[in-house]
């Protein structure tokens, strides 16, 4: 039996269905520009059946749809039934109750009602917002309204020239930062029997393991900790012990934020001893804490790397988070979402 594929696409026609296949609103459309996609390939009906996981006909039927009507063969046409409960007016008005009260979903419900007079459920109303193209997070702290974006996007600027002269072997960059660890700390989401959550033992005061790092867009970290408050001597000590192990000829870079322990006087004092070891500083633009490269190795470790069982006791904490990370494992999370 001869096997049956669609004629060969041209460029706009995969454009068009590929964007369809990506950004389609409906999971059947996407579907259905995927299988033609794959016809275009030299898949087969079969093949695209066992890939899709629909039956035959329904392939032969897009198949031929396309043929006849393009991606408008595609789409679903409109059926009859029932009025749908909300209008566009509607739709509008939870657009604007949203923007009022976007953490209030019961007051919302009940003040558009009152303002409609239309008696929805909880569950139509979320599924109306979620047609809206909205989605319920946990909200996020920013400091972007604090800080000046021309700064901001120099900044940028002169770390990806940085980041140029650093792959010319020009200097070495490294990001410095500070962070803390406590059994108190935050504990990642972890999958657990429905009715049966993991329960950690709550602690009201834990000690703190404070690290302090330097870290490298090639994954080498060098780092100093202490379990006494970080002051502007613990920031010097840790700069030191970096110079100390620094090749004496290679000229190196530190990126670091404007936290008050790296702008004190006694910090400034020792600039110029370092930079004659080769050692140059550079501040970040305020309130910028994405362009820091070490940020993103914190959050991995809290939130990702460090097993339920280092909360057990300080003990474990600190094994853990000393503990050498593969080289492999740092290097694939900046290349992943390295920044600029």
């Amino acid at each position: 039996m001869a096997r049956r594929f669609v004629a060969p696409l041209t460029e706009s026609e995969q454009q068009t269905l590929s964007s369809a296949y990506h950004h389609g609103e409906k999971r059947a459309l996407r579907r259905r520009a995927h299988a033609i996609l794959l016809s275009n390939q030299g898949h087969t009906i079969a093949q695209i059946c066992e890939i899709l996981q629909v039956r035959r006909d329904a392939v032969s039927r897009w198949l031929k749809q396309w043929e006849v009507a393009g991606l408008d063969g595609l789409i679903d046409k409109p059926r009859s039934g029932r009025t749908p409960a909300l209008d566009d007016d509607d739709h509008h008005r939870l657009q604007e109750l949203v923007a009022e009260q976007p953490h209030q979903l019961r007051s919302l419900h009940a003040r558009f009602q009152e303002e409609t007079g239309k008696n929805i459920s909880m569950v139509t109303l979320r599924r109306a917002l979620k047609k809206n193209r909205l989605s319920f997070k946990r909200i996020r702290h920013s400091l972007k309204a604090r800080r000046d974006e021309t700064d901001f996007r120099n900044t940028q600027g002169l770390l990806k020239v940085l980041q140029e002269r650093e792959d010319l072997g020009e200097h070495e960059l490294y990001y410095f930062d500070e962070s803390g660890f406590s059994q108190s700390s935050p504990v990642p989401y972890a999958w657990s029997p429905i009715g049966q959550p993991f329960e950690m033992t709550a602690y009201s005061h834990s000690r703190r393991l404070n690290v302090l790092g330097f870290l490298s867009r090639a994954g080498k970290l060098v780092y100093h900790t202490s379990t006494e408050p970080v002051t502007t001597e613990t920031v010097i000590e840790a700069f030191d012990q970096f110079v100390a192990q620094k090749d004496p000829d290679t000229f190196a870079i530190v990126v670091l934020d404007n936290a008050s322990m790296h702008r004190s006087k006694a910090f400034r004092r020792k600039i110029m001893e370092w930079m004659s070891h080769r050692v140059h500083l550079v501040y970040l633009s305020a309130y910028s804490p994405e362009l820091n490269l070490i940020e993103i190795l914190w959050r991995q470790m809290k939130y990702a790397w460090l097993p339920l069982s280092a909360y057990l006791s300080f003990d474990h904490l600190s094994k853990e988070v000393c503990r050498k990370r593969s080289f492999h494992d740092v290097v694939d999370l900046l290349h992943v979402t390295q920044r600029p």
